[in-house]
């Protein structure tokens, strides 16, 4: 038999796994999930037991979500009705999941873009850019069809990023919607090559040889993406910092090169053949914003695995700890299962551990074991 409580883990499954997919296909999707009512020989072994999972159900109201009832005949007991499934909307789900503002944005932003767009089949893209639509409020869409309508009307225009023309958007917006705009740009314009794009700027990345053998020169230099590409570097590993301060004080590490992520504009990294081809580390601030940088770089190199980044770092530290002044609170994709442990506890207080509060002898020892494990590969 299962309970509402059982529900509740069945809808934050489906909604991890799903939601993008239901809001590509326009809130359609019906889902039915089976409650194995008891037999016969349940009821008898444990009547009160029954009776209270019966009641359970009779109490249980989610708008959307359909309890379907089937009666039963017994030999002992007669006519009984008991509650055989639920029927739910991904809007039910998203409730029981407890991510109904997190739906409603997107929803709102993606029907928002289907009406701009009628003719144009938006699907592909809105999965795509699902999660971006779920942070953006009323005001934050308006930003965004302005800048779709903008770039569709002049996709060769040349520009560079900080010269776009439109009210309301500076550089910042672009580093946090970049992505969530190029799939959308991609479909309205047609997918022809390089249409509706902006130029931007080679962002520039600290990079710092933990062991000189590497390479000669300099052990410490910046470069941006293209001179990455051109280094000869071959290492054992590759630990990317969220803060520079982390990279400038990280220990000599035999094999190991050690780059700044300079947050957001971490994901440029994927394109470094020799970077993506090593295995990585990722090391960032314990707070949300930490979590949704590493979630997205795991999005685009999916061997990284992350160091200090657990709920025992989070434990030993806890006095270090303070509020978080502006947490993330939507959904993080492309996390394990430990990470999310870790990003629950945190939630809880909107707690931010900085990475650099973390003392240097506790560093040097889990980058060692981190490094010394078998544990450095392909997160599973």
């Amino acid at each position: 038999m299962r309970s509402p409580d059982d529900a509740v883990e069945w809808a934050q499954g489906q909604w991890r796994r799903n939601w993008k997919a239901w809001l590509a296909a326009g809130d359609s999707h019906i889902k039915a999930w089976p409650l194995h009512p008891p037999t016969e020989t349940q009821l008898a072994a444990d009547p009160d037991s029954v009776a209270h999972w019966v009641a359970s159900w009779r109490r249980f109201s989610v708008p959307g979500l359909d309890v379907e009832w089937v009666e039963r005949r017994w030999i002992a007991f007669g006519r009984q009705v008991v509650p055989l499934r639920i029927v739910a909307t991904p809007a039910a789900i998203a409730e029981l999941a407890g991510q109904t503002s997190h739906w409603r944005r997107a929803v709102s932003a993606a029907a928002r873009l289907q009406d701009e767009w009628p003719a144009i089949d938006l699907a592909s893209a809105l999965r795509a850019s699902a999660t971006g639509l779920a942070e953006m409020d009323e005001a934050e869409t308006d930003r965004l069809v302005s800048v779709l309508d903008w770039l569709a009307t002049h996709p060769d225009s040349g520009l560079w990023e900080r010269e776009l023309p439109v009210q309301g958007i500076d550089s910042k917006w672009w580093e946090r919607n970049r992505s969530l705009v190029e799939p959308l740009v991609k479909a309205i314009t047609g997918d022809r090559a390089r249409a509706g794009r902006l130029r931007r700027g080679d962002v520039s990345f600290l990079v710092r040889l933990l062991d000189h053998s590497l390479a000669p020169g300099p052990g410490e230099f910046s470069v941006g993406v293209t001179g990455m590409q051109q280094l000869d570097l071959r290492p054992r590993a590759v630990l990317i910092c969220e803060n520079r301060t982390s990279v400038e004080t990280a220990p000599p590490l035999a094999g190991v090169v050690a780059i700044h992520g300079g947050g957001v504009a971490v994901t440029r990294l994927a394109g470094v053949e020799w970077l993506a081809a090593a295995p990585l580390l990722y090391w960032g601030d314990l707070d949300s914003h930490g979590f949704r940088i590493l979630g997205r770089l795991r999005q685009v190199l999916p061997q990284v695995r992350s160091v200090l980044m657990d709920v025992g770092t989070l434990r030993d530290h806890a006095h270090l700890t303070v509020t978080e002044p502006r947490p993330f609170h939507g959904e993080i994709g492309y996390l394990t299962a430990a990470e999310l442990e870790a990003l629950a506890v945190l939630r809880r207080g909107d707690l931010r551990l900085e990475q650099e509060r973390i003392g240097r002898d506790h560093v040097r020892a889990s980058l060692a074991e981190a490094l010394s494990s078998a544990s450095v590969r392909q997160c599973q």
